[in-house]
């Protein structure tokens, strides 16, 4: 098998590991939590120097809600060189430790993924459901339903009450008139 190169793939083909951000990164499953990171991460590299970009306060509400409380945020950051001080109260990036544009795309690419895995996960939902009308005994029943809501649509609703409707001359006649007496038979 000449020229086929190791395991059928062609020469010059290259396996890329994960690095450990990028691991770190696919743990994380929402988008604010992402999208959160993304922007402390874009502020400390555009601003290193900036004191107050370099300081996150775990047990602020907004930050504790996409951060603290969303499993392996926190690994993210830390990944970054983040560290935690002051009883994990809080994250800084030390002085001579900075993050770069670099970070700030690794979140970038890892939040379009997890869109699109949402997206994935949606059209799986639909191509579900659309499996589950298209059963034959489903597909009957909802036909039926049609047929029953039609027919009662061209009814019309109730919308009158009765009607007296004569009939014959209109006279009140008794029972023995009306031949209903009770005897049996001929009187004499």
């Amino acid at each position: 098998m000449g020229g086929s190169g190791y395991a059928g793939y062609a020469p010059g083909h290259k396996v890329v590991m994960a690095t450990p951000l990028q691991q770190a990164l696919k743990a994380v499953k929402d988008d604010k939590s992402l999208e959160t990171m993304e922007k402390l991460t874009r502020n400390s590299a555009q601003a290193p120097a900036e004191e107050k970009f370099r300081r996150v306060r775990l047990t602020n509400e907004k930050i504790a809600a996409v951060i603290t409380n969303v499993p392996g945020a926190v690994r993210v950051m830390l990944e970054m060189g983040w560290r935690l001080v002051e009883n994990d109260e809080f994250l800084i990036l030390p002085t001579g430790t900075s993050v770069t544009m670099k970070d700030v795309r690794e979140i970038d690419d890892a939040r379009r993924a997890l869109r699109k895995l949402e997206d994935e996960e949606m059209k799986r939902r639909i191509a579900a459901r659309n499996r589950a009308r298209q059963d034959p005994e489903k597909a009957r029943l909802l036909a039926q339903m049609e047929a029953d809501k039609a027919e009662r649509a061209a009814k019309g609703p109730v919308t009158a009450g009765s009607v007296a409707v004569p009939r014959g001359e209109g006279r009140m006649m008794t029972a023995e008139q009306a031949g209903a007496s009770g005897s049996s038979g001929g009187g004499g």
